[in-house]
């Protein structure tokens, strides 16, 4: 019997039917993602960690650099300019890593939820294969496919996707 809040193991049934310890009782839960063997999603597990473990280590050697960058001396307008431009981009790319490493945060929650490798849109299973070239899929190919040709359809309330603002194609 647990003890206190003591985490006890899964014990798996045939890949699908899961006991688990939920607060204090031995519970029967229904794994969403039986089309993923154990080994599969340890495998995409460990390629996300690494994901993340690689966006913060780049975040903190950005960081250091920008510590022990010092301004040295007057430049001249075009060196000032040019410092502006790499900076703007350093930002961006710094922008769209936040924002991938919160995905995959998010991601890793389904993992330990066990509703990693379903769609989002239609509760279909995504194929491993999917899942390996992108871990942070949310839609099965079709979905992804139809929301794709809807968002080129949709010519003038385009968004950015990566800061989510509308992108004026039309000259206003």
């Amino acid at each position: 019997m647990p003890i206190g809040n003591q985490k006890k193991p899964c014990f798996n049934f045939h890949n699908e039917n899961r006991l688990v310890w939920k607060q204090g009782e031995l519970r029967m839960s229904v794994r969403l993602n039986k089309h993923l063997s154990d080994k599969q999603i340890e495998m995409l597990r460990d390629k996300l960690l690494a994901e993340a473990e690689r966006i913060r280590t780049n975040f903190q050697l950005k960081k250091q650099e920008y510590e022990t960058t010092t301004l040295t001396g007057a430049k001249d307008e075009v060196d000032s300019a040019n410092d502006n431009i790499l900076l703007a981009s350093d930002m961006r790319f710094s922008n769209r890593e936040n924002l991938y490493y919160k995905k995959i945060m998010k991601t890793l929650s389904k993992v330990e939820s066990e509703t990693y490798g379903m769609c989002d849109e239609c509760g279909e299973s995504i194929s491993f294969q999917r899942l390996i070239a992108r871990p942070t899929s949310e839609m099965c190919i079709l979905c992804k496919e139809d929301s794709e040709r809807e968002e080129n359809q949709n010519f003038f309330e385009r968004r950015s996707k990566s800061l989510g603002r509308e992108i004026s194609l039309a000259g206003h």
